[in-house]
């Protein structure tokens, strides 16, 4: 049971990486680039996702991980890990803080450029409202979808809310992945001889297996977090008809 509730911060670890696609229009060589791109970027978050569980847990059990001195839970791993073997004074204690700060730094930064790309995109293909799709005279760049991404943002940091916020993000992730999955077999079905510069690999076991494995995540996601899940079937509802309103 408690496998099926990790799933929304195992997701987590890989969540976005998809945003990568979102930069192909300023590459030299697509076709190459971005293949390059996603292997490198996925093999490194399983070497790092692996060694973080492996070593995390392998200094004193899971529970050392879990809980803090005092009894409460922690979403913070790495730090406990290390306090149990030089201190929470110790000069590595801060620099892995230090380190992993600019980590998620470094990941927001590619989550706001996906996502700035994306609500850009749906603005200019009047999916929302027009002036997303408008970009700065000067700078070139998607200024007011970047601007509205970073308002949302700062609202959802101050509700307090990180579990949630993460749960409610991977069943969007997870809806994205399904809809991608289906999209890609009737395509492969339904347009055979369309120019493809890049092929899925092992088609189709690839594609069935990342629907499958998405498709139960997201059962498991609803089974364990029903108000969350709520939560984003209203979001949808509400996106869905103001796109229905705006389309017209």
């Amino acid at each position: 049971m408690g496998i099926f509730a990790a799933i929304p911060f195992a997701i987590w670890f890989f969540l976005a990486i998809e945003g990568v696609a979102n930069v192909a229009e300023e590459a030299i060589n697509p076709q190459r680039t971005i293949l390059i791109g996603f292997g490198s970027a996925i093999l490194t978050l399983v070497i790092l996702c692996v060694l973080t569980f492996a070593s995390s847990i392998g200094v004193a059990g899971w529970e050392a991980i879990v809980y803090k001195s005092d009894g409460t839970s922690s979403d913070s791993p790495l730090p406990l890990a290390l306090s149990h073997i030089v201190g929470s004074n110790h000069v590595m204690y801060h620099l892995l803080i230090a380190v992993g700060l600019f980590g998620l730094i470094a990941s927001f930064h590619g989550i706001i450029l996906a996502v700035g790309r994306s609500v850009f995109e749906f603005g200019r293909v009047k999916f929302a409202p027009a002036f997303i799709g408008k970009i700065h005279s000067k700078f070139r760049t998607p200024s007011n979808a970047l601007l509205i991404n970073m308002v949302i943002g700062i609202i959802a940091l101050l509700t307090g809310k990180t579990a949630e916020i993460i749960t409610i993000s991977v069943f969007g992730a997870l809806t994205l992945y399904i809809i991608s999955m289906v999209s890609l077999l009737q395509l492969r079905k339904k347009e055979a001889q369309m120019v493809r510069p890049f092929k899925v690999p092992m088609y189709p076991l690839f594609p069935v297996s990342a629907l499958v494995i998405a498709i139960v995540s997201f059962v498991a996601m609803t089974i364990f977090n029903l108000q969350l899940a709520m939560i984003y079937l209203v979001i949808i509802g509400v996106c869905y008809g103001a796109f229905k309103v705006i389309k017209k």
